[in-house]
């Protein structure tokens, strides 16, 4: 099929096409492969990983082109690469692929207690004076995610919060000051936790201490909010989502724990929805694109098909007084290509094939060539054979 026929075909498609004709099951398929992109692309995007998305996306573009356009050797390497190719990505982005089947993370729906302002003021006040005094410290508040898969030892308190509390435990002369104290419902839970570490040493940049490596592997693994103290420099940096953010002062700590509390743990669901919407709409709205133009390429109704007809041979361009009066096979079978739901409407009884007699010259049993040309057929469909590839044609004098 010739590209503006192809193209007359899309059109046709897309004009006779109502969305509101698909079923029920239609719109769930379409929005289940909608989700398993938005997962697979968000967490590319919190792996540091859009250029591999984008380009999967254009091997799939691809793979599908090569479906639609019948190109078998195309589709043949495609989907073999594509075999080995789900190897590949198990293993490079394995930590990611846990997380995603491990379903606590984007639509995880944990309850969870926001940090009340006494407990944010506590923090701040608590984390500024061990920052002036460069006593380290690692505090964990959990976000939406469950975390305690990722904590190792630690010993359980779930104590009251003050600033008593805080600075004793990152106290040198305490067991276990190295670890990370966990806040979470207002209430300090564990100390002397051990976190995951990360494995993104470039990502680390200046941080380079085991308490940084801790918190941005925590980060990267879950949606909890970190906070660290330097015991070299009393910086105080923030991990959250596998990014660093520093905190000049108590103010600038304490203005993003607020943040952290209104948007990861809002205290109304319906808001917690309406955030998550915002920040996601477009990248959920690019997912259900994705999923809807693959669902129209491999879904049986609008997937190429091909099916075969038994049509009647007709003659044009027959020699001036000359006619035709008799012809071997009766019939030819044509092979057409098209979207499976377009075969429901074709009527066969619209098919022909029409043999150019126009090179004929005499009277006599000729053998004239059928080609894919000679075949009348909708543009939405493309000839792939035509059969048999020639016949005997007896034409005789008016």
């Amino acid at each position: 099929m010739s590209f503006h026929a192809y193209l007359l075909a899309t059109v046709s498609l897309a004009g006779g096409f109502n969305i509101f004709s698909l079923g029920p099951n239609d719109w769930v398929d379409i929005l289940v492969i909608a989700f398993l992109v938005y997962i697979i692309l968000r967490l590319l995007f919190e792996a540091r990983s859009l250029s591999v998305a984008i380009g999967l996306l254009a091997l799939g573009m691809l793979y599908g082109a090569s479906t639609v356009f019948n190109l078998p050797l195309t589709h043949l390497i495609l989907k073999t690469f594509f075999g080995f190719f789900i190897i590949f990505i198990a293993i490079i982005f394995q930590r990611e692929i846990r997380r995603l089947f491990s379903f606590v993370g984007f639509f995880s729906f944990r309850r969870g207690v926001p940090p009340a302002q006494v407990t944010i003021e506590t923090v701040s006040a608590a984390v500024a004076k061990l920052s002036r005094g460069k006593v380290g410290a690692l505090i964990v508040f959990p976000g939406r995610e469950s975390v305690s898969r990722h904590f190792e030892k630690g010993v359980p308190l779930n104590g009251e919060i003050s600033q008593e509390l805080l600075l004793s435990i990152f106290s040198e002369e305490t067991p276990g000051h190295d670890g990370a104290a966990v806040i979470e419902n207002n209430r300090l839970r564990r100390f002397g936790v051990h976190l995951p570490l990360t494995e993104n040493i470039e990502h680390l940049g200046k941080f380079d201490g085991l308490r940084h490596r801790a918190a941005l592997g925590l980060s990267e693994r879950s949606d909890a909010f970190v906070i660290v103290v330097s015991g070299e420099t009393g910086d105080v940096d923030v991990a959250h989502n596998g990014a660093w953010g520093h905190c000049a002062n108590e103010d600038e700590l304490r203005e993003k724990l607020y943040h952290f509390s209104r948007d990861v743990l809002p205290v109304e669901r319906a808001k917690y929805f309406s955030q998550w919407f915002r920040r996601n709409a477009a990248m959920f709205g690019a997912s259900l694109v994705i999923a809807a133009m693959a669902w129209f390429v491999f879904s049986p109704d609008f997937a190429p098909t091909q099916k075969s007809f038994t049509v009647p041979l007709e003659f044009q361009n027959v020699p001036a007084g000359y006619v035709v009066q008799d012809f071997v096979p009766r019939d030819a079978v044509l092979t057409l290509q098209g979207q499976g739901s377009d075969f429901d409407s074709l009527s066969p009884e619209s098919l022909d094939v029409s043999v150019d007699l126009g090179s004929v010259q005499g009277a006599g049993w000729k053998t004239v060539a059928v080609t894919p040309k000679d075949a009348d057929a909708p543009l939405n469909f493309s000839v792939i054979q035509a059969t048999p590839a020639s016949i005997q044609v007896d034409v005789v004098k008016e």
